[in-house]
């Protein structure tokens, strides 16, 4: 898809204490330096989040026949040429000189190289709908004066996918993606509203295709939200087709563009995509372009604000900390630390130094979601007590159950 509708400028930040770069500093989770503008340094918690988010991602996903793919970091100026990229959108590319008069250009999108994917070999109407995802790393070439933490960034990850597709079958696939979308959001315990982009200016294909792959998007959004529950924006679609995009209000009222839903008829013509139809005669597929995210750092970004740094369980970069009431206590804290983490949950034991009030208000600050407390009865008995670092008691606990409850409050959610 086209990354500028992931990567969109941030709305005004309101203070500090709604910056997530508060929480990226706090958390340890990314580092920005002058020497790679807009390019964040991933830190080991922040790679904790980001592999969560892309194992989530994945399980919806696959279980939706989505398979991955990767493509190169850099290609030809002919490749970018053939997919419109050249025309629209140089301006946002970073280019390299690989020999005299041979141009080359990090990749900014990830939907050219999906479309040699699928021409690389023939392919027939018994594999539609192909569905493929890229988590491919891409760089924007951005102006400085509008880049802010994760919310724009020249270098970042997205939940990128492309789906070929029979063009009569598009409207279905796209209304199911809709609902997905939604689905998707609320488990995270966040809304989504719907926008309709029409074409900007400049856009490839002519008023015909353009009113057909409109009309269809149009219809899928009908299907999925209703008529009349989202609005129309003229010139805010790709310039290879019409989108709907996906807007998330945040708790302090503000609202973001994230993902997006792209209906292309153009680019696969452009560049050579064909399948062999029921009728023996090769066809040209649709393509819907989609990232339900967006970027993944800007999204982050602002589920980091939204939640004011405490993501869900799932996400949360430490899961539990054990806390040793005194040091006699901070052996068998480590030996239960590594119980859990071969649970495949992400823990961590302190060292008993601290007075236990002391230890969980840390927690709470670092936004752990749990902490399990080991005194003198707790190691005597096996158990450990389980709470909330706001204060709520969970109850004690012996080793099994305790993973079971820690693996159970920091499960994914089902969508």
């Amino acid at each position: 898809m086209n990354a500028d509708d992931a990567n969109h400028g941030p709305s005004p930040l309101a203070g500090e204490d709604a910056d997530h770069r508060r929480w990226l500093r706090e958390l340890e989770l990314a580092h920005f330096e002058a020497t790679s503008p807009g390019m964040p340094y991933w830190l080991p918690n922040g790679m904790a989040v980001l592999r969560a988010l892309q194992d989530h991602w994945r399980r919806v996903h696959e279980r939706r026949g989505y398979q991955e793919i990767s493509t190169p970091l850099l290609a030809r100026d002919p490749l970018y040429a053939s997919s419109g990229h050249l025309e629209h959108f140089a301006e946002n590319m970073f280019f390299c000189m690989a020999g005299e008069d041979d141009r080359m250009a990090l990749k900014p999108v990830n939907c050219p190289g999906t479309m040699v994917v699928f021409r690389s070999r023939r392919r027939s109407h018994r594999e539609l709908p192909l569905r493929l995802a890229c988590w491919d790393q891409l760089h924007r070439n951005e102006r400085s004066g509008v880049l802010s933490g994760l919310l724009r960034v020249q270098l970042f990850r997205q939940d990128d996918a492309h789906v070929f597709v029979a063009p009569e079958r598009a409207r279905d696939e796209i209304a199911e993606l809709l609902r997905l979308a939604q689905r998707l959001y609320a488990g995270l315990g966040m809304g989504i509203r719907f926008r309709l982009g029409g074409p900007p200016a400049g856009r490839l294909g002519d008023d015909e295709s353009w009113r057909l792959a409109e009309a269809e998007v149009r219809a899928a959004l009908d299907a999925a939200v209703g008529p009349g529950g989202y609005e129309r924006v003229e010139g805010e679609g790709a310039f290879y087709g019409p989108k709907a995009d996906l807007l998330v209000r945040d708790r302090l009222e503000r609202e973001w563009q994230l993902g997006t839903v792209q209906l292309d008829l153009e680019m696969p013509r452009r560049m050579g995509c064909r399948y062999v139809g029921a009728d023996g005669g090769e066809h040209v597929p649709a393509v819907i372009h989609h990232a339900l995210l967006g970027s993944c750092e800007r999204f982050l970004g602002v589920l980091l604000e939204h939640t004011d740094g405490h993501l869900p369980p799932f996400l949360a970069p430490v899961q539990a900390r054990v806390v040793p009431v005194a040091a006699r206590h901070a052996e068998a804290g480590r030996a239960l630390a590594g119980r859990l983490r071969d649970e495949g949950l992400r823990v961590e034991a302190g060292d008993g130094s601290d007075r236990v009030g002391a230890q969980v208000r840390e927690a709470a600050l670092r936004r752990i979601p749990f902490v399990a407390v080991l005194g003198d009865r707790e190691v005597a008995e096996g158990t450990a007590a389980l709470r909330r670092p706001g204060g709520e008691d969970l109850g004690a606990l012996a080793d099994g159950a305790l993973a079971a409850a820690l693996r159970d409050a920091c499960r994914a959610p089902a969508v």
